[in-house]
C-alpha cells in the first residue's frame, strides 16, 4: 500500500513540476510580450517628439503581438523579408474580410491574427476568415456555430532605424464545437492530448504524428452508418481545420513540412528540421550503438523542429538487466546537423524499423516511380516485410542467449571470449575516477525510466576498442559498482538521467499507454518468463571483466561461448613440477571444493575452525627464482579447478594504509562472487618480517592488512615471490602449501623448449622439426635460460624466420640463443648478487 501511495505522490509530484514549468514558459511569454511592448511605446513616443521629418512607422507592419524569442523566431535577412511577405498577404486577406466582420456573420471557422498596434500599445485582432455560404452549416438547428478560431500569433522587432520587422511565428487553435473536441481526442489522445481537445498550438506535434488516421477521419473512411449529423459536422470541421493547418498554418517549418511529405513519402528521405515527424512515442526504431551490431529501441520523446544546425535528440529505451532484474532503460540519441538537402531515411544513424531494408537500395520506396509495375511494388513490399521479420527473428534469438547469460547463477558467470570489446578504464581492476556500491545503477528501489538531473548522452573519455582473447566473468552487479556513474554501458551511450515520464495515474492505467510505453516491464524478475516483444529489445552486449587484460568490459553476447573443463594436460605434461607436488596441490584443489558440499546433517565436509568463518581457504605459497613456473602453476590449478584465475599485484592494490585494506577487500569480494582461483603475484611487499622502527610503520600496515583478510578468505589463494629472506612468521602459520622452484633442471629445460616448438609445428611454421629437437636436446638445454627466456628465444627466432622465409630452422634459435646468453653473462655479477640475496 506504501509503495502505491509512494507511486501516487511521484507522479503528483511530476504533474505539478509540468504545470509548474507550463507557467514557467507563460511567465516569460508574458514578460517579453511585456519588454516588446515597452520598446515599441518607447519608439513611439520618441517618434512623435522627433523632427517633422520622422514619420510614423508603417501601420501594417507594426500591426502584430510580440512573441517569445525561444518559439523560433529568427532575424537573419533572408527569412525575414520571407515572413514579412508572408504576414503582409495574411493582414491583406483580414482586411479583405472586415466587412463581414462588421456586418456581424457569424462564420463558422475564424480565422485571426494577432496584431501590435503601436499607437495604442494594446493588442488588435484582425479577422481573416473566409466567407462562409450559409447553405453549407449543418447542425441541428441549422445555425451557425463556431468550430474553432485558429489564430496565428506574431512577433515585433524594431531594428536599426526605427524600422519595424513582423514575422508570424506560431498558431494557436480554439476548438469550440464538442464534437469536434471529441473527434480530436479520438485521434491523438495516444500521443498526448486529452479526450476533449479544447486547445492546440504549432506544430500540433501529437497531430501530425496522427495525420494519415486524421484524414481518413475527415473523409468519412471508417464513420459509422448511425453517424449524427452533429458527428457529419464535425468531420467537415476538421477537414478544414486539417486544411489550414497544411497549408497556411503560419508556421513557417511546419508550412516547408506538408509541402515536402509527399516527396518525403514516395521517396523515403526526410530533412534535418522534419526529422521528429518519424518518431512519435513507441515508435521501434534501429540503431547501432555497439561495434556496428543491429539494436532495437522504443522511443520515448523527441524534438521537434530544432533551431539553425542544432543536432536533433531523441529518448529511448532498450530493454536491460542490472544484475537483479529487467528493466526499461533510456539512452538520448543523436542525428547531428547535415544542412537543408533530403536524406535517405535508412541512411541516419537511427531509423524506423519499418523503414529496414537489409541496406538494399532496390527495396526503398513505398510508392510507384516511373517504368515499375505493380509487381515490382508488390516484389519490393514483400522483400521489406521479410528484412524486418528476418532481423526481428535474429535479434529475438539474440535476446535469449543474452537472458541466458545474464540469470546465470553464482559460479556460472565464466565464459570464454575472442574477438572486439569495449574497454573501460585504465589496466586496474578499480576505476581511477571513482565508483561505489551505494552508488549502484538501477538499484531495486528506484525504477529505470525514474526521474533524475540532466546528464550528457556521450561520454567516450575512458572507452576504447580493442581485440581480446581469453577467460571474462559476466557479472553486472560488480561492473557498476567499480565504474562510475558516467561510464557508457551501451558502446559510448550512457544512460539517460532525465525526467521521461511523467503520466497521471488514471493515463497509466489506459491500455493505450501501457503499450506505447511499457512502464509495466519494470522490475521483471530472473524468473519470469520474457516476451518476444522484450527480447527484441535486449541488448547486442553484456558488462563483465576480462581477466587476462584485467579490465572492465563491454561484451558482445554472440562471441562468449562455454569455458572448456579442466585441462589435466597442461598441469600434467606442461607443468615443471616435481610429480609429488603436482599430486598434493590437485588433491588439495579438489578437495577445497568437495569440503564446501555439505552432508545430510547440513554441515559442511570440509574441517571448521573453532571460530564461525575462519579458516576456510586454501593458501598456497610459491617462491623461488623467476621464469620457473610460479604463475604457470597457478594457471595449471585454475584449469584444475574449472575455475576462472583472478590475477592482482600491488598495483592493483596499491601501498596506501588507508586504501589497501579496502581495496584488498573488494578483489577478495570479487574473487568470492566468481569463485575464483585468486593470484596475489609478487606480494614481497605485504610478506615481508614486520618492524620496530619508524620506517616499518607503514610496511607492518601492509603486512597486518593481508592477515586479517587472509583469515576470512573461503576461497583458493596462490602467493608468489621472488624473496623469502625475510619473511614475517605470522604469515607462515595461515600457509597451507609452499613449494619452492630451483633453477630448471636441463631435462626440464628441453621439455620447455619442445612445448613451444611442437606449437608453432602444429601451425606449419617449422621447416625440420627433427633437426630443432636435436639442437634442443645437444645444445638448447645447455643455456642458463629459465622458463620465461626460453620463451623469448623461441619467439624471436620465429619473428626473424618469418622476415625471411617463413619457417623457423635451427639456425634461427642458435643466433639468438648465442645473442641472449651473451647478454646474461654481461649481468652476470648482478645475478650473483641476486641469488646469494636468496639464499
Amino acid at each position: 500500500m506504501a509503495e502505491v501511495i509512494n507511486d501516487t505522490h511521484a507522479t503528483e509530484a511530476a504533474s505539478a513540476k509540468d504545470k509548474i514549468l507550463e507557467l514557467e514558459h507563460r511567465y516569460i511569454e508574458l514578460l517579453e510580450l511585456k519588454i516588446a511592448k515597452l520598446e515599441l511605446g518607447l519608439a513611439n513616443l520618441e517618434s512623435k517628439s522627433s523632427s517633422a521629418k520622422e514619420e510614423k512607422p508603417d501601420q501594417k507592419e507594426a500591426e502584430n503581438i510580440a512573441k517569445p524569442k525561444h518559439h523560433g523566431a529568427e532575424s537573419n535577412k533572408k527569412k525575414s523579408l520571407s515572413s514579412e511577405d508572408e504576414t503582409k498577404k495574411e493582414e491583406k486577406k483580414a482586411a479583405d474580410q472586415e466587412e463581414d466582420v462588421e456586418k456581424g456573420e457569424e462564420t463558422r471557422y475564424k480565422v485571426v491574427i494577432s496584431k501590435w498596434d503601436p499607437e495604442t500599445g494594446e493588442y488588435k485582432l484582425v479577422d481573416a476568415s473566409k466567407k462562409e455560404e450559409k447553405k453549407d452549416v449543418e447542425g441541428p438547428e441549422k445555425k451557425p456555430k463556431r468550430a474553432f478560431t485558429f489564430r496565428k500569433d506574431t512577433i515585433t522587432r524594431l531594428y536599426s532605424g526605427d524600422r519595424l520587422h513582423t514575422e508570424i511565428v506560431s498558431a494557436v487553435v480554439e476548438i469550440e464545437f464538442p464534437e469536434l473536441q471529441a473527434l480530436l481526442g479520438k485521434i491523438t489522445s495516444k500521443w498526448g492530448w486529452p479526450e476533449n481537445v479544447t486547445h492546440c498550438h504549432s506544430p500540433f506535434k501529437e497531430l501530425v504524428y496522427s495525420w494519415s488516421e486524421a484524414m481518413d477521419e475527415a473523409d468519412g473512411i471508417h464513420a459509422p452508418t448511425d453517424e449524427t449529423a452533429d458527428q457529419r459536422l464535425a468531420r467537415k470541421d476538421l477537414k478544414e481545420l486539417l486544411s489550414l493547418i497544411s497549408t497556411s498554418s503560419g508556421h513557417l517549418k511546419l508550412d516547408q513540412y506538408f509541402k515536402d511529405r509527399k516527396t518525403f513519402l514516395d521517396s523515403e528521405t526526410i530533412t534535418h528540421n522534419a526529422l521528429w515527424t518519424l518518431f512519435p512515442p513507441g515508435t521501434l526504431i534501429v540503431s547501432r550503438p555497439f561495434l556496428d551490431e543491429p539494436q532495437i529501441f522504443s522511443v520515448q520523446d523527441s524534438d521537434s523542429f530544432v533551431d539553425g544546425d542544432e543536432a536533433f535528440e531523441l529518448v529511448a529505451y532498450s530493454f536491460d538487466w542490472n544484475g537483479h532484474e529487467f528493466n526499461r532503460v533510456p539512452y538520448q540519441l543523436q542525428i547531428p546537423y547535415w544542412g537543408n538537402d533530403r536524406k535517405s531515411i535508412i541512411e541516419l544513424p537511427f531509423y524506423p524499423l519499418m523503414y529496414h531494408t537489409d541496406n538494399d537500395p532496390s527495396i526503398s520506396g513505398r510508392h510507384k516511380i516511373p517504368g515499375s509495375s505493380v509487381d515490382d511494388l508488390a516484389r519490393r513490399q514483400c522483400l521489406r516485410e521479410k528484412s524486418i521479420s528476418e532481423l526481428k527473428e535474429k535479434l529475438i534469438e539474440r535476446g535469449k542467449k543474452y537472458v541466458e547469460i545474464c540469470i546465470r547463477p553464482k559460479g556460472k558467470q565464466m565464459f570464454k571470449y575472442a574477438g572486439t570489446a569495449h574497454i573501460h578504464g585504465g589496466r586496474t581492476i578499480f576505476n581511477r575516477g571513482g565508483g561505489s556500491g551505494e552508488r549502484q545503477r538501477a538499484s531495486e528501489e528506484q525504477s529505470s525510466i525514474g526521474s533524475g538531473d540532466l546528464s550528457i548522452a556521450y561520454d567516450q573519455q575512458y572507452v576504447n576498442k580493442k581485440q581480446i582473447s581469453g577467460t571474462t566473468m559476466i557479472d553486472f552487479v560488480s561492473f557498476f559498482e567499480y565504474m562510475s556513474e558516467k561510464t557508457p554501458i551501451l558502446g559510448v551511450l550512457t544512460r539517460y538521467l532525465g525526467s521521461v515520464e511523467t503520466l497521471s495515474p488514471e493515463r497509466r492505467a489506459n491500455s493505450i499507454y501501457r503499450e506505447m510505453y511499457k512502464f509495466d516491464w519494470d522490475r521483471h524478475q530472473r524468473d519470469e518468463k520474457l516476451s518476444n516483444d522484450q527480447l527484441l529489445l535486449c541488448p547486442p552486449r553484456v558488462l563483465g571483466y576480462a581477466l587476462k587484460q584485467k579490465q572492465w568490459a563491454q561484451l558482445l553476447v554472440d562471441k562468449l561461448e562455454d569455458p572448456e573443463k579442466g585441462d589435466a594436460g597442461t598441469f600434467n605434461d606442461k607443468l615443471q613440477l616435481d610429480d609429488s607436488y603436482k599430486d598434493l596441490i590437485r588433491k588439495s584443489v579438489l578437495a577445497h571444493r568437495e569440503g564446501k558440499t555439505l552432508t545430510n546433517a547440513g554441515r559442511f565436509r570440509a574441517l571448521e575452525d573453532f571460530a564461525p568463518d575462519k579458516g576456510k581457504g586454501l593458501i598456497i605459497m610459491l617462491y623461488g627464482y623467476p621464469g620457473v613456473g610460479k604463475t604457470l602453476t597457478a594457471e595449471s590449478v585454475a584449469l584444475v579447478a574449472g575455475k576462472p584465475l583472478l590475477s592482482i599485484g600491488v598495483s592493483d592494490i596499491g601501498i596506501e594504509g588507508d586504501k589497501v585494506e579496502a581495496n584488498l577487500e573488494k578483489v577478495f569480494d570479487l574473487a568470492g562472487k566468481w569463485e575464483a582461483v585468486l593470484l596475489f603475484d609478487e606480494a614481497d611487499v605485504f610478506l615481508e618480517a614486520r618492524g620496530e622502527g619508524e620506517n616499518d610503520l607503514k610496511r607492518n600496515a601492509l603486512v597486518s592488512v593481508l592477515l586479517r583478510v587472509l583469515e576470512y578468505y573461503d576461497g583458493i589463494l596462490i602467493l608468489t615471490t621472488n624473496r623469502m629472506r625475510s619473511f614475517d612468521i605470522a604469515v607462515q602459520s595461515r600457509i597451507h602449501i609452499a613449494i619452492k622452484y630451483e633453477e630448471l633442471e636441463q631435462d626440464q629445460k628441453v621439455n620447455i623448449f619442445m612445448s613451444f616448438i611442437t606449437q608453432l609445428q602444429n601451425k606449419k611454421l617449422v621447416q625440420n622439426f627433427e633437426d630443432l629437437e636435436n639442437w634442443v636436446k645437444k645444445e638448447g638445454k645447455k643455456f642458463p635460460f629459465n622458463g620465461r627466456q626460453i620463451r623469448n628465444v623461441v619467439s624471436t627466432a620465429l619473428g626473424v624466420a618469418l622476415m625471411e622465409d617463413g619457417k623457423l630452422r635451427r639456425q634461427h634459435l642458435a643466433d639468438v640463443a648465442d645473442k641472449t646468453k651473451a647478454f646474461k653473462q654481461d649481468l652476470g655479477s648482478q645475478e650473483a648478487v641476486y641469488k646469494h640475496s636468496h639464499k
